[in-house]
């Protein structure tokens, strides 16, 4: 009995010796990625213009160049094709918030981008990405996919290039097998400047449908007085990555309603005194 227990013991502590020295010489050791790593710097690519000149090919093999993107508001997406879901989610979160968006028409009123940054993605893997997409017809036909054209394994090409421009980091985590990157939409202007960035976890309908305003910078036409009322309420705040009702504005009103309200009521009460004293005499 005695023998029995000893050995229970000693198989105990071999067993956890063997996991203490399997941990201390674990091949990965455990790591957490700091999310403020992939966060743009605002202040440094806002007002950024990509080179005109990138090069790309789209879902149905044609050549185009970034600068043939501009001429109205473009939305830029950079992703890639091969993604384990995570990229597929981001361009679906997009496609859902631009079918709540009333007052800016795909097409009509901007484009969308989406560009892959994998070398290694082809024509195959672009082509099964957008067939997982149920996007309503009218934003899909303002919707481009496309690789860069002189990208190929190994080399990124003008998608690097255009990544880089904007701000957008990405790196490739040889564990996991798969690109990490942060989820975030560019918005550019008319010239091709980037005007604001909004990240696919915290955005409204209302926050695409304001960066669409803010990216057509100052081109509002005359009978868009509801765009251009909605971009007065609205402030963007960089903290929280979204816009919030500009309350300064709101209390700046409040406050010049009052005073004149006050000067009105004041004004009648001394004609209405003056009245009464010419009635006396």
């Amino acid at each position: 009995m005695v023998r029995l227990l000893w050995a229970w013991l000693v198989l105990a502590l071999w067993t956890a010796l063997a996991g203490q020295a399997q941990a201390q010489w674990s091949p990965y050791s455990e790591s957490e990625v700091d999310p403020a790593l992939f966060r743009i710097d605002e202040g440094r690519f806002l007002g950024a213009k990509p080179e005109p000149a990138l090069a790309f090919r789209d879902e149905k093999g044609q050549a185009f160049t970034f600068g043939d993107m501009t001429g109205q508001p473009l939305v830029l997406v950079l992703s890639y094709y091969n993604c384990d879901g995570t990229c597929s989610v981001v361009n679906k979160d997009l496609s859902d918030l631009l079918k709540d968006v009333k007052g800016q028409v795909a097409g009509r009123d901007y484009r969308i981008l989406t560009v892959s940054f994998d070398p290694n993605d082809t024509a195959e893997s672009l082509a099964k990405f957008r067939a997982k997409f149920d996007v309503p017809a009218p934003i899909l036909a303002a919707w481009r996919f496309a690789l860069p054209a002189n990208g190929g394994p190994g080399n990124g090409g003008d998608a690097k290039r255009l990544a880089d421009a904007v701000g957008f980091k990405y790196f490739w985590s040889p564990r996991d097998k798969v690109f990490l990157h942060p989820g975030v939409f560019a918005f550019l202007s008319a010239e091709g400047r980037v005007v604001r960035y909004l990240y696919s976890a915290n955005s409204r309908p209302l926050d695409v449908e304001l960066a669409l305003i803010d990216a057509k910078q100052n081109q509002l036409k005359p009978g868009e007085i509801y765009d251009l009322a909605l971009s007065v309420c609205y402030s963007y705040n960089y903290k929280d990555g979204k816009y919030k009702l500009n309350y300064p504005l709101f209390i700046g009103l409040g406050s010049l309603v009052f005073g004149i309200v006050s000067l009105l009521v004041s004004i009648l009460a001394f004609k209405r005194r003056a009245r009464k004293g010419e009635l006396l005499r």
